[in-house]
């Protein structure tokens, strides 16, 4: 492997940096040798004893692995050892999912318990519906958080046992959080750039665009007043929050800097005012994150900020990586406060927290213990497993499939709960949930719960049944006009119908925690017994059944799957297209899409943009039209339920093979060419970008052709080989079942 050497630089007045080329970390081109340049103060002769010490690690090849940080600690200076180790990732690092099973396993229905997963547009209710099944006593603590934004930002497990109350919470990596901060970073400067006041540049640092990542909940918020200051703080005086007044001091230090980047930048480039945002974005790579010490020293400060608010946890154990970054969190106790408590700084929101709140780098939470519903009469807990997560969103323009990371999960649930608005029913966003849900094969599971239904009004609604076919009605409607608008099987469309006439429920007060009424009550134990029957249910079908298909009809699959995908994605990139409902995206947001399908480990979407989703989506949609129209059956005289489950079964497995290998054509097989669209720069880059995303596209997904191609044959093998490798697996399960029978 190449070596590099290091060396030291004069940086701004009075002060030195040290340069050098990573041996491990890539560069914006993907090339091993990233660029780093970091202040390292005004001291010449200390600056030249860290210079030396980097050499010295470059110089030793055994010395870049991560494991070998606390090692060389003992020999060479720790400020030369952050330099180096700083940025490059751990050599193994676990998956969140399965790094919270190891201390807290997810019980099997096996063991009597029913999973149930939670999906909704955010600000449907999801959360709220949470809250009464877990219990969540007001006068104790808000958990989890509501807000009337989005404040679901991670994924959560409620796991309803006796027995001590556990907790495990699981973050973010080190070198995640670096990139969010630059991001944020970025937004900052770009309005700093136009000259736009301290207010709104603090509103960009604080809030990534995702709405997932809040600066705010660590550095709090930005008041432009003493009088506001001194008002809040007369407000909290007696309760140990963070001094408002420090957090606005180091806010004004970090708006400062970005405003001196700013100044360094202008005096390098001067910006094209006709091509302002393009000549902004070259301007922020190319003069401030390869050549400014300002920038490195303001992203190391602002992560040495988010580092310092895990000093609030003061129970439970952090499990750290080499470099002191926790890992997880874990904690248990016989006393739920104990627990629930300190969630106020994992999940919480409450606005006079904000400069100690951990939320933005938590990406899951999983919490053990007796839940129950605070009404509820049995002595016995209900055997249940929640998961919630983020809501689905609100542009229904953008928003055609659920994120694979959702539908993964689905294998593993017995129910799939779609919480919807009773005011406002099925909208765009609900309507993709039951596409997507039934598409995959998993419509048995689905159940939906409408929030809000005290709120439901009209002159035509005399009573509650009256609301409640005013609702069902269009609930009906919407699933009929599923057939039209995403092709779905008449068969589907029909057994979507019935089967949710006897799974959908009308929560009314969900927001009232305490003196519940009783139609809530009686409601929501009619859908916990519904959940609890679920997980007893067979979903394979009748075992002497299986289909036979005629796979020359794949290619129609991939020519329809090709069609929607494109007119959608070439609409959003800029390009002419017929009839697609999508619009096109800011060039900034889509270059965004490309840094995080380049240059982001298992990220392969940027807020709603999610191409691979997409995909996949399209893909098991008129896959479904394929699996549900076979040319013959191995046993004719089977019922027809029978047939369609032994279907839906089929489905549920193609698709969970599907997301792996979209996830394989789209993002790993093109990496280099995501890297090359998102390294696109200046007058012209936006539309270079979209070409090059174009191509990509269509080598993902080839356009089928009458002659022989390489490229088609190999998409449209693979798909017949795991319909064919799932058959052969079921036929052995019925072979298995057979056995055991005789």
């Amino acid at each position: 492997m190449k070596k590099y050497s290091a060396s030291l630089r004069n940086g701004t007045i009075n002060s030195y940096v040290v340069e050098f080329r990573h041996p491990i970390l890539k560069d914006k081109f993907g090339k091993q040798g990233r660029k780093i340049r970091k202040g390292i103060g005004s001291d010449k002769s200390e600056a030249e004893l860290l210079v030396k010490d980097i050499n010295s690690i470059l110089d030793d090849e055994s010395l870049w692995s991560l494991t070998k940080q606390k090692f060389a600690e003992k020999i060479f200076h720790a400020k030369a050892v952050e330099i180096f180790y700083r940025q490059m990732e751990e050599d193994v690092t676990d998956d969140p999912w399965e790094l919270r099973n190891k201390f807290i396993t997810i019980p099997t229905k096996y063991e009597g318990y029913s999973k149930l997963i939670f999906l909704g547009t955010t600000g449907a209710g999801k959360t709220t519906e949470i809250r009464q099944m877990i219990g969540t006593d007001p006068d104790e603590i808000s958990f989890p958080a509501i807000s009337s934004s989005r404040t679901t930002t991670c994924n959560a497990e409620y796991i309803f046992k006796l027995g001590k109350w556990e907790s495990i919470v699981t973050f973010n990596s080190q070198s995640q959080t670096i990139k969010l901060i630059e991001e944020c970073v970025w937004e900052a400067f770009k309005k700093a750039a136009i000259g736009e006041d301290d207010k709104t540049i603090a509103r960009a640092l604080l809030s990534h665009p995702e709405q997932r990542f809040r600066l705010s909940y660590f550095l709090g918020q930005y008041r432009e007043s003493d009088r506001a200051i001194n008002n809040i703080v007369d407000q909290i005086s007696d309760i140990p929050y963070p001094d408002v007044s420090e957090l606005q001091e180091e806010l004004k230090y970090i708006i400062d800097q970005i405003k001196k980047l700013v100044e360094v930048a202008n005096q390098a480039y001067t910006p094209n005012e006709n091509e302002i945002e393009e000549a902004i974005d070259v301007l922020y790579e190319e003069f401030i994150r390869e050549e400014t010490e300002i920038f490195n020293d303001l992203i190391d400060h602002i992560l040495e900020l988010i580092k310092q608010r895990f000093d609030v946890i003061k129970s439970g154990k952090f499990y750290r990586d080499t470099r002191g970054w926790p890992i997880y969190w874990f904690d248990k106790s016989d006393h739920k406060m104990e627990i629930l408590s300190m969630m106020r700084w994992f999940a919480g929101n409450e606005g006079r927290r904000f400069g100690q709140l951990l939320a933005p780098i938590v990406n899951g939470i999983r919490i053990q213990g007796p839940f129950k519903p605070s009404w509820w009469e049995e002595e016995d807990v209900p055997a249940l497993v929640l998961m919630d997560g983020e809501g689905i969103g609100h542009d229904s323009n953008i928003i055609t499939s659920l994120p694979i990371e959702v539908t993964n999960r689905f294998k593993d649930v017995d129910a799939i709960v779609l919480v919807d608005n009773a005011t406002q029913p099925m909208l765009e966003v609900p309507k993709v949930i039951i596409k997507d849900v039934a598409t995959r094969g998993h419509q048995d599971k689905l159940m939906i719960t409408y929030t809000r239904f005290d709120q439901v009004e009209g002159s035509n609604l005399i009573d509650e049944e009256d609301k409640k076919e005013h609702v069902l009605s269009i609930q009906v409607g919407a699933i009929e006009a599923l057939q039209e608008t995403y092709s779905l099987h008449p068969k589907m469309i029909r057994q979507m119908r019935d089967h949710l006439k006897e799974n959908t429920f009308f929560f009314p007060h969900t927001n009232q925690l305490k003196d519940q009424s009783k139609e809530l009550t009686t409601e929501m134990k009619l859908f916990i017994e519904s959940v609890i029957q679920k997980v007893n249910q067979n979903h394979r079908g009748h075992n002497q059944v299986m289909p036979i298909y005629d796979f020359s009809k794949i290619l129609l699959v991939i020519t329809s799957t090709r069609a929607v995908f494109m007119e959608k994605w070439l609409t959003i990139l800029g390009f002419p297209t017929v009839s697609s409902e999508a619009k096109k995206q800011p060039w900034s947001r889509i270059k965004a899409l490309t840094n995080r399908l380049a240059n982001w480990p298992n990220m392969h979407s940027y807020r709603d943009l999610e191409p691979a989703s997409d995909l996949v989506s399209y893909l098991i949609q008129f896959l479904s039209e394929f699996l549900n129209s076979p040319k013959g059956w191995t046993n004719d005289d089977a019922s027809d339920e029978d047939k369609q489950k032994v279907v839906r079964y089929l489905s549920s497995r193609v698709s969970d093979r599907l997301n792996i290998i979209i996830i394989q054509r789209l993002k790993i097989k093109q990496y280099e060419n995501w890297l090359k669209a998102y390294n696109f720069k200046g007058t012209g880059s936006a539309a270079e970008r979209a070409s090059e995303i174009r191509k990509i596209y269509e080598t993902v997904i080839p356009q089928p052709q009458i002659a022989y191609n390489v490229a088609v044959n190999d998409f449209s093998e693979q798909i017949i080989n795991i319909v064919k490798e799932e058959l052969e697996k079921m036929e052995t399960e019925l072979e298995s079942l057979k056995n055991l029978e005789e």
